[in-house]
């Protein structure tokens, strides 16, 4: 029945997105409404939506290993999602989403690799003195950081940065409490250390406690994070620091919009960064320019980035000279451009970035890529 659903979705996305016998703004906004399939105030279910993602990405990079020239390129698909959501008995909520790939475009598309996120909550209003109030157990993802806390699906940058990753992008299995209050949210997590890539997680290990609050402050938004997770010496696990905090602020001001973000954590890297990323409307609503400085670092000789800080030149000096480059020291500057199509339901991703890793001689890496995307989802 995965299978089935997953391809009936990315089916269905395929055709909208290719028709041609339909007006221009009817296709966008059938692209953007299409997932909610069912909706109905009485009987035992109140809402039924699937939903789809496919992230295309390529890049060319040049740089330097070590005094090694290198250059090469690299397509991949991204992210290729599916999954479905429903409402039932007033208050509660199952959500399954399912990765059908993210690996290389030679690979083969399974439609069912493992789940992304899977659990099921139940939120009520006006409870305890919260305005909504809710509770679920499952597998999440875990929101750490600011760029972790806005979906892939609508980030300015192709990728997120390397401090990000270090601490964002994973899937732990636990209890997620959820409390809104006069505008602002508070999130408490108790999550399960071990470490599962395709379903929920046991429990035989130790626990992380998460407590997150998402704050109105000066015109902006505040975000505050921190996990403490005992887990040191632990590799094989979604959390492998001992604790970890985060303090990020968005705010306008003017026509630009600017996300600061400052991250430090334990472990045996003891890694830290921080993240500046203003952004505007060349066009509005239709074409937008992104920048971003990202700083990280370690206590240690060698360390950094990691994740997702792997992809792009660290990737193609990886293929080229069987090296990808690692120092205490990692900075990148990124400057891009972003055309809305169906707004984030369908837009195309250009940027040029520089990166510079240094404080190893022999794995000292610089150079640059050029990115190009295209996201798309419903």
């Amino acid at each position: 029945m995965i299978r089935n659903l997953s391809g009936t979705c990315l089916l269905a996305a395929s055709v909208l997105l290719g028709s041609t016998t339909v007006q221009a703004e009817d296709w966008k906004d059938t692209l953007k409404n299409m997932g909610k399939v069912y909706s109905s105030d009485d009987g035992f279910v109140q809402e039924v939506k699937v939903f789809g993602r496919l992230h295309y990405q390529y890049n060319y990079s040049d740089g330097e290993l070590a005094g090694q020239d290198f250059s090469g390129d690299h397509n991949e698909l991204r992210r290729l999602r599916a999954g479905m959501s429903i409402k039932f008995l007033d208050g509660f909520r199952v959500l399954g989403r399912w990765n059908a790939r993210e690996r290389g475009l030679d690979d083969d598309i399974t439609f069912y690799d493992s789940w992304d996120e899977l659990y099921i909550d139940y939120s009520k209003s006006d409870v305890l003195g919260f305005d909504k109030a809710s509770v679920g157990y499952g597998r999440y993802k875990l929101l750490f950081g600011g760029e972790e806390h806005q979906s892939s699906k609508r980030i300015k940058t192709i990728e997120r940065s390397a401090i990000n990753n270090r601490f964002g992008s994973r899937r732990p299995t636990g209890v997620n409490i959820n409390l809104e209050k006069d505008g602002a949210e508070y999130i408490l997590g108790v999550w399960s250390t071990e470490l599962e890539l395709e379903k929920w997680a046991g429990w035989s290990d130790k626990v992380a406690l998460q407590a997150s609050a998402i704050l109105p402050v000066a015109e902006g938004e505040l975000i505050l994070d921190f996990i403490y997770a005992d887990n040191e010496d632990t590799i094989l696990t979604p959390f492998g620091y001992d604790w970890a905090g985060s303090v990020t602020y968005t705010r306008k001001f003017g026509d630009v919009n600017v996300m600061t973000n400052a991250t430090v954590g334990e472990s045996r890297f003891d890694p830290y960064g921080f993240v500046i990323l203003p952004s505007f409307f060349i066009v509005d609503n239709k074409l937008e320019a992104a920048f971003r400085y990202q700083y990280a670092g370690v206590s240690t000789d060698l360390g950094v980035p990691v994740s997702s800080g792997s992809r792009g030149l660290r990737r193609v000096a990886l293929e080229e000279l069987a090296g990808a480059g690692s120092g205490d020291q990692y900075q990148a500057i990124y400057a891009g451009l972003n055309y809305y199509v169906a707004g984030d339901n369908l837009k195309f991703m250009t940027g040029v970035e520089y990166e510079d890793i240094s404080g190893d001689r022999e794995r000292e890496l610089s150079g640059v890529t050029l990115w190009a995307a295209v996201r798309a989802y419903f």
